[in-house]
């Protein structure tokens, strides 16, 4: 079997364990609202929010689990879908914990789909990955080509006891898709924690912590592009680099750092420099 149908039948056996299915529908000049909204353990979705700062129509959303985090064998599935002109922000209330994992793994699988003038973000806060964890996580973006759609994806490392133990395994997998579901851009990341204890030159020195933002804007990748870079730091902390992704999908950027303040200030600066080109405002301020 190769890795590819692996990863594939993974998703497809987690789109029938799904614990959230949200749908979020609107129009211009009228506020997005939560069409319909499936959930179940270990998930719980806050209320629907308009928040001063961000366009009228936008609803941002929290999803919050009461498991306390992504522990050994679950199984997790999140489907996130914007209808035509809905307007939408999806994110946690905090980091999720990956606890440790003396035998087996924990699987994440999250599918976005957004159909023609829609946008839709899902920039939950990053991973913490305690020693000794696994985690295979997909995420899926089915987007319209006149759609937007802002991913990101961090992790870093911790451990409780400070003896400097390695997390197990990170694998994630990112597919960029056409409304068809013609493959467009794929990104695949595999990394083992013992990796990151040793400052390895030309791979990632002692940049521990790691994030990444796409923003899927098939109508004009090059100006998706040109929103990451005016808000990357010319030096500091951060190491970053944006570029095009394949298939004209749009755009992303990967971010390094020691400092996770750091880290997280600069992907913030992305995002917001990203939705301001496309809805013409910074995003309002949010609680965590």
């Amino acid at each position: 079997m190769t890795g590819d149908r692996l990863l594939v039948e993974t998703a497809a056996a987690a789109a029938a364990e799904r614990q959230v299915e949200i749908a979020f529908a609107g129009a211009a000049g009228t506020r997005t609202f939560l069409r319909r909204q499936r959930v179940a353990y270990p998930f719980h979705v806050g209320r629907a929010l308009y928040l001063p700062g961000d366009p009228a129509e936008l609803c941002t959303v929290y999803l919050q689990s009461c498991s306390g985090g992504l522990f050994q064998k679950d199984r997790l599935g999140i489907a996130l879908t914007g209808a035509s002109g809905a307007r939408a922000h999806v994110t946690t209330a905090a980091s999720t914990v990956v606890h440790s994992m003396p035998d087996g793994h924990a699987e994440q699988h999250v599918l976005i789909r957004a159909d023609r003038d829609a946008l839709v973000e899902y920039l939950p806060d990053p991973l913490i990955l305690f020693p000794d964890s696994r985690l295979r996580n997909t995420l899926t973006v089915r987007a319209h080509r006149e759609s937007t759609v802002m991913v990101c994806d961090a992790f870093l490392a911790h451990d409780p006891e400070a003896k400097r133990r390695p997390f197990g395994w990170l694998r994630t997998e990112t597919r960029i898709e056409d409304e068809g579901g013609r493959l467009l851009a794929v990104d695949r990341f595999a990394i083992e924690g013992r990796q990151l204890l040793e400052p390895r030159e030309g791979i990632h020195g002692p940049h521990t912590i790691q994030a990444s933002l796409m923003v899927i804007h098939r109508a004009d990748p090059a100006a998706a592009l040109e929103a990451l870079r005016s808000a990357l730091p010319a030096d500091g902390p951060v190491y970053a680099g944006a570029s095009l992704l394949p298939g004209d999908a749009g755009a992303w950027v990967r971010l390094l750092s020691a400092d996770a303040v750091a880290l997280r200030q600069t992907l913030k600066d992305a995002w917001s420099a990203a939705r301001e080109r496309f809805t013409g405002a910074k995003p309002g301020t949010r609680r965590k």
